[in-house]
C-alpha cells in the first residue's frame, strides 16, 4: 500500500517488504507518482518521500477485486489506484 498526502492511494502486490521499497524507491515509480498527483491536483506527502506498507484486508480486497478485472495480464505488473467511495 502506498500512501499519498496521508491517504491510502495506491495498491500493488509483490513479495515481501524489500521488493515494495525497491520499487517505490525507484525514480521511474517516484516519477510516475508525481505526475499522477500533479494531474489530479492531489498533494504529495509532506516531506516528498514514498513509503510502502502493509494493506488492511479491506485495501487487500479491494485490490483483488480490482486485479481480478484484468486476470488475463497475470504476467504483467498492476498498480491500482483506490479511489475513495463517493458518497451519496
Amino acid at each position: 500500500m502506498l500512501e499519498v498526502a496521508d491517504e491510502p492511494t495506491f495498491a500493488f502486490e509483490v513479495d515481501g517488504a524489500t521488493t515494495a521499497d525497491a520499487l517505490v524507491q525507484s525514480p521511474w515509480f517516484a516519477r510516475a507518482v508525481i505526475d499522477f498527483c500533479a494531474r489530479r491536483g492531489k498533494a504529495q506527502n509532506e516531506d516528498g518521500h514514498l513509503f510502502a506498507r502493509l494493506a488492511t484486508e479491506a485495501e487487500a480486497s479491494q485490490y483483488r477485486t480490482l486485479a481480478d478485472e484484468f486476470a488475463e495480464a497475470r504476467d504483467r505488473f498492476l498498480i491500482a489506484h483506490l479511489a475513495a467511495p463517493v458518497s451519496n
